[in-house]
């Protein structure tokens, strides 16, 4: 039985008038009546003798009014209290992330949210494989390109650019390929995802777009792996800006093609804040996303000491 039907019928039995009701309310007579109908069919019991002109209790109803009188009160305050508690910053955020991301873009992020809202307590799973986020209880789970489960709502965090590099040294004994082709003869330092591991995809400034299957040389589950094994010279690796970008500024590894959009997928590079579809989204949810969209890129930009003011 729900509250607000409850709450509906103490104003009826009080005011004794379906019509006055629905004035204080701004709606029809008639939604009221069917609401009172309703309540009745669910308690299975009258409740009103109704006549055009008038309503009258019933003795169910003045033995409910004994209990709505008794309860109803209590009920409203713990409304009000579980309200409370909703919207105050509290309690523990389940989060999922890679290995990659979680090490090298959240170890500023979640210390500054923490001094933000020192009331909720962070719980980071860092891992590779696609986890059951409601099967396993996660809050949100932040995850790379295009996304396969339509049942969850999906957020962006942070824009994403891809490079197809490799170090100077590598470039400087097999040479720099000069045509995206050229890549298909090369050893690929590739991550074991559909998309990663076989075929590569550039767009040229045209507009025209070139698939490039990839020969792997080495596959890794992990982008921190393979950076390392691109900045020693054992193959060409297709790594986000956010892991090497900082690598591309120094020179230690060159992007082949620059002018070139690359993609391990369909050109859909945004990180994204995934969670379940609910009525109600958890305010820690609601909170650690809006500071991943207002924080994370410039953070990144700026170098990971940005955010220990914050």
């Amino acid at each position: 039985m729900k509250l607000a039907n409850l709450e509906l019928f103490e104003d009826v039995y009080r005011r004794g008038s379906l019509s006055a009701v629905a004035r204080s309310r701004n709606v029809a007579p008639s939604v009221i009546s069917r609401a009172i109908s309703g309540l009745e069919a669910e308690l299975g019991t009258l409740l009103f003798y109704r006549t055009t002109r008038k309503i009258a209790p019933t003795e169910a109803a003045s033995l409910l009014m004994q209990e709505v009188e008794q309860h109803l009160d209590a009920l409203r305050s713990l409304r009000t209290t579980l309200s409370d508690k909703a919207d105050a910053p509290g309690g523990v955020l389940r989060i999922s992330a890679s290995h990659a991301f979680g090490i090298h873009c959240l170890g500023s992020i979640i210390p500054a949210f923490c001094r933000a809202y020192p009331g909720v307590r962070i719980d980071l799973t860092l891992t590779d494989q696609l986890v059951d986020i409601v099967g396993e209880r996660f809050d949100l789970a932040l995850r790379h390109g295009p996304l396969g489960d339509s049942s969850m709502i999906a957020m962006p965090v942070l824009r994403t650019r891809y490079h197809m590099c490799a170090s100077p040294a590598y470039l400087a004994a097999m040479g720099h390929p000069r045509e995206p082709g050229e890549i298909s003869g090369r050893n690929c330092l590739t991550f074991p995802l559909p998309g990663f591991s076989d075929v590569w995809r550039l767009r040229d400034a045209e507009g025209h777009e070139h698939d490039i299957p990839v020969r792997s040389g080495m596959s890794v589950n992990s982008g921190i792996v393979l950076r390392d094994c691109a900045l020693q010279g054992l193959g060409i690796v297709l790594l986000s800006d956010w892991l090497i970008g900082a690598d591309l500024a120094a020179g230690r590894l060159i992007d082949l093609f620059p002018d070139h959009v690359a993609t391990p997928s369909n050109f859909q590079t945004v990180i994204s804040a995934v969670y379940p579809n609910r009525t109600y989204t958890p305010r820690n949810v609601k909170l650690f996303i809006a500071f991943l969209q207002q924080n994370l890129a410039s953070a990144l930009a700026m170098g990971p000491d940005i955010l220990q003011q914050a």
